[in-house]
């Protein structure tokens, strides 16, 4: 049996389906939070890291560890920038932290599939480093959809949120362009093997697993841009900078997303929303996000993938930091 708690993320908590012994909704103090699960026992707490008052200050987190067992807690983040750091996650993960996600679907991943420490381990940061994040830090708090700093490598992942968004088509025109425009850049792709048709191994890779995936990230350690169609495989999210969600807005998938799930859009209010292959015209966007209360990050058209050159997928890198040479 599981222990969970909600607050900000209540909309993906909300979708678990597993065995809850107990659940406990709000904001606390950690102190006040932990009395509440005294003398019960349970496999896993699952815990909504805005229920904890200071979240963000890691020596509560610590102060969590010591009353909890480290292996039997899953942190839900949220969006917030600081948790999402590398400064926070190195944190997390030497306080004996290894299960963490930000989406439903890591989530999902991690109560059947927990981290050890080889699953981790990459995100520890030395001494040196985690002075550098600190000073960043101070400085200035990086939204997730900020401009990346200029010459290190970035990783996108694409999710397609509706049916068949175009996530692998997506995936090769990135790739293309940016090698085109004089950066460096592959693709990887999640469980499948789509992108083999596009007939050029060398910048293009099926990943099957979380090690080969590991494997090749450390091979391509110089490349300006990995972009990662992750096929829903959570477990993928974390090696990502950013993950953008894709929708194609036509009514049927619109529909049938809605249907599999009304608050898809809410889920994702504070996530890299998309519009792909779209016949919504820009003056109709502030419509489609009023009506769906979703911040819509780009509005790609329909265009020519057999095209060397494309001003649009230009546009939409552009909002990265790669900007046409």
């Amino acid at each position: 049996m599981n222990i969970v708690t909600a607050n900000q993320n209540k909309s993906i908590i909300d979708r678990l389906q597993i065995d809850i012994i107990k659940r406990v909704d709000g904001e606390y103090d950690l102190k006040e939070l932990l009395s509440k699960f005294v003398n019960l026992y349970f496999k896993n707490i699952i815990i909504d890291i805005t229920s904890i008052k200071d979240y963000e200050n890691i020596e509560t987190i610590s102060n969590l560890t010591k009353a909890i067992e480290p292996s039997r807690i899953i942190l839900l983040l949220n969006d917030n920038p600081t948790v999402n750091s590398k400064l926070y996650r190195s944190q997390l993960v030497k306080l004996g932290l290894y299960n963490f996600t930000n989406t439903y679907e890591g989530l999902v991943y991690l109560v059947n599939h927990p981290n050890t420490y080889d699953d981790v381990k990459y995100l520890l940061l030395s001494d040196e480093e985690e002075k550098k994040e600190e000073a960043i830090l101070e400085e200035k708090k990086v939204e997730q959809t900020a401009t990346p700093r200029v010459g290190g490598r970035v990783i996108i992942g694409l999710s397609n949120l509706t049916n068949h968004a175009g996530a692998t088509s997506l995936t090769n025109m990135m790739v293309r362009q940016l090698n085109n425009n004089g950066y460096f850049a592959v693709g990887f792709e999640m469980f499948k093997q789509d992108l083999i048709f596009f007939h050029d191994d060398e910048h293009y890779f099926s990943i099957m697993s979380t090690t080969e995936l590991q494997n090749k990230l450390r091979v391509y350690d110089k490349a300006n841009c990995i972009v990662i169609d992750l096929n829903e495989f959570g477990d993928a999210d974390k090696y990502c900078d950013y993950i953008v969600y894709l929708v194609e807005p036509s009514y049927l998938m619109l529909t049938k997303l809605l249907r599999r799930n009304k608050n898809a859009f809410l889920d994702h209010k504070n996530d890299i929303v998309v519009l792909n292959k779209s016949l919504v015209n820009e003056q109709e966007v502030p419509d489609f996000e009023y009506e769906t209360k979703a911040k819509i990050f780009s509005n790609i058209p329909p265009v020519n993938d057999r095209n060397t050159d494309i001003p649009e997928i230009d546009a939409f890198l552009a909002k990265f930091g790669f900007n046409k040479q």
